[in-house]
């Protein structure tokens, strides 16, 4: 090519001359060629969550984690490419395998929350266990998980039993969920390729171990026991010794052949009129004795509201009572007041005119006394005045007796 050509700001051209020599130019820049070939080369960048994959001519390989740039160098470099890193949450973890000196392969295990990028000797480890087909979710088919991280948090698997033959010949079809955690991811590794089918032949072991020693009429009362973990013994050991832990076992029901089930219907459909025509004569039964019991309470009240009405109205005669009581007291004290008052004032009366009779006494006396005192002043013999003025006396007393014979007192009282 001769000419004349312009590589722009950011790009980069290999230029070929006529040797076979190379040499990079990058823009901007204008080129006189001559005889030369331009060849763009094509730059390559990675993200943070990103890294390159750098393949040299010379077979080695090389790793660059984002964020990186790398331009094509068509001497150096066979291939470039920008991977993913591979992000791992708190609860997942992978196996990486790495490829030492002479060969030696090395395995450790990388637990989350990270971003891993490999380096070009190493490798995940790939998973392919049992899993629910596509077509029938409750059939576990082989290779039906696949994949690379691991959940290492507590997880559950379904997973019906077939072919369950009981002692009596009945053959079920039992229904579990197995609830299970991974606690030693090495011992997994180096005990089993697919802990799924581990579980779904330990646990059909138990199963048909259970159901084979019972009657069907005897499996239906003890499926109760299928929650235990004691009744899966095989299944508990055969997940210790690969790393896992079994927490729990749920039971979730059975399923029987057409014929075997209607019959089972059927009788399940007796049983269960008989215990409604039961259940509604219970019911009746406890509604009579509702009814009856609460017309005992309502008598029962009844005679309650009538003692209590009792007791209020002879309440109310009792207070009428001691009211009558307290209003005859108090006009039995008013009248006993009056009569007090008008005794006072009769006494005081009488007191009072006692007074003016006693003054009146009092001053006929000192007159007479001056009188007879005027009349002794003027020498008039009082006695003979007296005896004269009461010659007819109120009352006369005489006394008679024998002064020689007996000596004879005498206490004479005039009022």
């Amino acid at each position: 090519m001769t000419g004349i050509k312009t590589i722009r700001q950011g790009e980069r051209v290999a230029v070929w001359n006529k040797s076979g020599r190379v040499r990079f130019v990058d823009g901007p820049s204008r080129l006189w060629l001559l005889q030369e070939q331009v060849v763009p080369l094509r730059r390559h960048s990675a993200e943070e969550d990103q890294y390159l994959v750098i393949r040299r001519q010379d077979g080695v390989a090389e790793h660059v984690r984002g964020p990186a740039e790398v331009w094509f160098d068509p001497v150096l470099h066979e291939q470039i490419g920008v991977m993913d890193l591979t992000p791992l949450d708190a609860n997942e973890a992978v196996v990486i395998y790495a490829r030492g000196e002479e060969g030696v392969v090395h395995r450790r295990v990388l637990r989350g929350p990270a971003l891993y990028m490999p380096e070009p000797n190493e490798w995940l480890h790939s998973f392919s266990w049992h899993g629910a087909d596509h077509n029938q979710p409750r059939k576990k088919t082989p290779h039906a998980l696949q994949f690379q991280k691991l959940r290492v948090i507590p997880d559950q698997t379904y997973f019906s039993v077939k072919d369950v033959r009981t002692a009596d010949d009945a053959l079920l079809m039992v229904q579990v969920m197995i609830f299970f955690e991974l606690a030693d991811i090495d011992r997994m590794l180096d005990q089993t390729h697919d802990p799924i089918a581990d579980f779904i032949n330990a646990v059909t072991a138990d199963v048909i171990d259970f159901a084979a020693g019972r009657p069907f009429e005897q499996f239906k009362k003890d499926t109760e026991r299928l929650n235990e973990l004691s009744a899966y013994p095989n299944l508990v050991g055969r997940a210790e010794r690969i790393g896992y832990r079994i927490n729990k076992v749920v039971y979730r029901g059975y399923e029987a052949n057409p014929k075997l089930q209607g019959m089972h219907d059927s009788a399940i459909e007796a049983r269960t009129s008989l215990q409604l025509e039961a259940e509604t004569e219970r019911q009746a039964q406890e509604l009579a004795d509702l009814k009856l019991q609460r017309e005992a309470e309502r008598a029962k009240q009844h005679r309650e509201m009538q003692r209590q009405q009792a007791e209020h109205e002879q309440q109310m005669k009792q207070l009428s009572h001691d009211q009558s009581l307290r209003e005859q007291a108090s006009e039995h004290a008013q009248m006993m007041r009056q009569q007090s008052d008008e005794q006072k004032q009769q006494v005081r009366f009488q007191q009072e005119t006692n007074a003016v009779e006693l003054e009146h006494i009092k001053a006929k006396n000192a007159e007479q006394a001056a009188l007879l005192q005027s009349m002794q002043q003027m020498q008039v013999d009082l006695t003979r005045y007296l005896v004269a003025q009461y010659q007819n006396p109120d009352r006369l007393i005489r006394i008679a007796g024998d002064s020689a014979r007996t000596r004879t007192q005498l206490h004479l009282h005039d009022q």
